[in-house]
């Protein structure tokens, strides 16, 4: 692209669009980073809240679970005070009878059962001896007495333990929560075992209304055999040993974990006095969902903030910007060659300094500008009177030459009349100016001129022109015709028999030029010299255009434009025509322009 020139190709992008754009880019990338920054903070706080929230909650499950342990705790004190004076007399005294034992442990129950408090209880020695409200198999009296717990009361290693009993593995209803405390002889030996029991309903109660949809309650023994479980086929079942829970679990925390395939978070907590460990399974995606209301305000609230972003980040582009497209559109009006003064824009100190530079260097242009014009002016007109008084000593010349050689053969009278002619036409007034005269002043000069050529060769030329109307008072420079119907003559007419010469000169608008035409019916050109006509060395020979074609284009370029030019048709034997075409901005259209 040149100076000045319109740029090719695909136009440059907006400023105000460019920016917009780009602050809409960064917007979204800022929106994606704030919502995934927004969602990983709302799932970190929720699993953290609902992750103590759990815990809490299993920590009132123990603290309700240890109210009823303490119940069960006082109750078996109770017990062992009214049971233990029976076996306090040893081996001398014997056991006692079955019938009286079994009497005061119903006894016990009933009350106990007075207070809402549903336990079993029964008494099972060494030497495989129970007493019971309850029939017991001797399988089971045999598989408890092997059993770990029972061996530990046995030795003296404990006195009082926490132990799930089943007396019927199919049978759920069989399963209780046993609180076992040693009994002892008079000697303080251990001789047998006290078991209170309860059924494991009455822990699943503690956290029945505490369950949510999806979620799984569970109670390990400190062995990690599950002694409650919100579903009651898992009872009994060993499900971890309490290394392996701890190592993999954190114990009184959460942790995010899956078991079938399944998003779960795992709550627990372990309570201090019995070791028992609480623990809560739940869907992720369950307790996500009461929060949904939560996360939608959230991610509207972020949608909101970023649409009135994005409408004030357009309104601040727009009015920081509108000063620069301002100065640009009236700095794209130099390119169609207007020079307004810009508005000083005071919005902003570098729009500021941009605009007034801006009106200096454009008055600056604007001096320039009228200078160069004024100088161009000059040096055309200089130009032009050059040309103008180049023509004239050629035409000078070849007309004195004309009279003497009349007067060098004796022709004195013919020469004589051919001055006076000469004299005539010097009468008209021919200036050195751009705007010259009109075409009815060339016209009339042109047929003094042949006049005068008819008096040199001692023969008649006929010489005829057609003017459309309103082209008579066209202002042309000086002397353009003339060379031409001086070549038609000395070059075309002069070897043609005598009254046969003939000139025809036309002028009318055709599409957006106006044509001046000399046509005569001379010798013509052949194509080679046709093709030559304009070089130098052609028009030296031939004495056409080194002065006189070549000075009339040059003056018609200069007054009407580098788009003006000259044609020749020629045609050997036939004539040639010449014409002028002047371009014009708006022109009438005449089909009988061409001849």
């Amino acid at each position: 692209m040149g100076l000045g020139g319109k740029r090719e190709g695909k136009k440059p992008p907006k400023m105000k669009v460019l920016i917009f754009r780009r602050v809409f880019v960064y917007n979204i990338i800022i929106l994606l980073g704030a919502l995934c920054l927004v969602l990983a903070m709302t799932f970190r706080f929720v699993l953290e809240e609902r992750g103590n929230a759990r815990v809490e909650l299993l920590q009132r499950i123990s603290e309700i679970s240890a109210g009823n342990q303490r119940t069960m705790t006082s109750v078996m004190c109770h017990l062992y005070d009214q049971i233990s004076p029976f076996f306090a007399q040893g081996e001398a005294g014997g056991n006692p009878p079955a019938a009286q034992m079994n009497a005061l442990l119903g006894e016990i129950q009933k009350q106990a059962a007075a207070f809402g408090c549903e336990y079993s209880i029964d008494v099972v020695l060494n030497d495989k001896t129970v007493y019971s409200a309850y029939e017991h198999s001797d399988a089971w009296i045999k598989s408890m007495m092997q059993s770990y717990w029972y061996i530990k009361h046995f030795s003296g290693e404990s006195e009082t333990s926490w132990n799930l009993r089943v007396q019927d593995a199919k049978n759920l209803d069989s399963y209780s929560l046993c609180y076992a405390h040693t009994l002892y002889d008079g000697e303080h030996n251990p001789i047998g075992v006290i078991l209170l029991g309860a059924s494991p309903s009455s822990l699943f109660r503690t956290y029945q209304k505490l369950l949510e949809e999806g979620s799984i309650i569970y109670i390990l023994d400190e062995n990690g055999i599950v002694i409650s479980h919100s579903n009651s086929d898992m009872i009994g079942v060993w499900l971890y040993t309490i290394d392996a829970f701890t190592k993999q679990y954190a114990l009184d925390s959460y942790t995010l974990t899956q078991k079938a395939g399944r998003e779960l978070m795992l709550s627990n907590y372990q309570d201090p006095e019995s070791g028992w460990i609480f623990v809560e399974e739940q869907p992720v995606g369950e307790f996500f969902l009461s929060y949904s209301r939560v996360i939608l305000v959230t991610l509207l609230v972020v949608m909101v903030a970023f649409l009135f972003t994005i409408i004030q980040s357009y309104w601040s582009i727009r009015k920081i910007s509108q000063p620069l497209i301002e100065c640009a559109r009236h700095m794209f009006l130099v390119r169609d060659d207007q020079f307004p003064a810009m508005p000083v824009q005071q919005q902003y100190r570098e729009v500021e300094i941009l605009s007034t530079g801006y009106n200096a260097m454009l008055l600056r242009i604007r001096d320039l500008i009228g200078s160069i014009k004024a100088e161009e002016d000059e040096k055309r007109r200089i130009e032009f009177a050059f040309l103008q008084a180049q023509i004239n000593p050629h035409f000078l010349r070849n007309t004195l030459m004309s009279v003497k050689g009349l007067v060098v053969t004796s022709q004195y009278q013919r020469a004589l009349e051919m001055l006076s002619a000469f004299m005539g036409m010097l009468k008209i007034p021919l200036k050195a100016n751009p705007q010259g005269h009109s075409l009815h002043d060339e016209i009339e000069y042109v047929h003094r001129y042949v006049t005068l050529m008819e008096y040199r060769y001692g023969r008649k030329f006929y010489c005829s022109a057609f003017i459309e109307d309103g082209l008579e008072q066209f202002m042309i420079p000086p002397l353009i015709l003339q060379p031409l119907v001086e070549n038609a003559i000395f070059h075309g007419l002069a070897a043609l028999d005598e009254e046969d010469g003939a000139i025809v000169i036309t002028a009318c608008h055709c599409g957006n030029s106006i044509t001046l035409s000399v046509e005569d019916n001379g010798g013509g050109m052949t194509t080679s010299q046709l093709a030559h006509i304009w070089d130098e060395n052609e028009g030296q020979r031939r004495s056409i255009n080194s002065i006189g074609l070549k000075n009339v284009l040059s003056r018609v370029k200069y007054v009407f434009g580098e788009r003006s030019h000259i044609d020749i048709e020629s045609v050997e034997g036939q004539g040639t025509t010449v014409r002028i075409v002047i371009v014009q901005e708006e022109a009438n259209e005449n089909p009988d322009c061409r001849r």
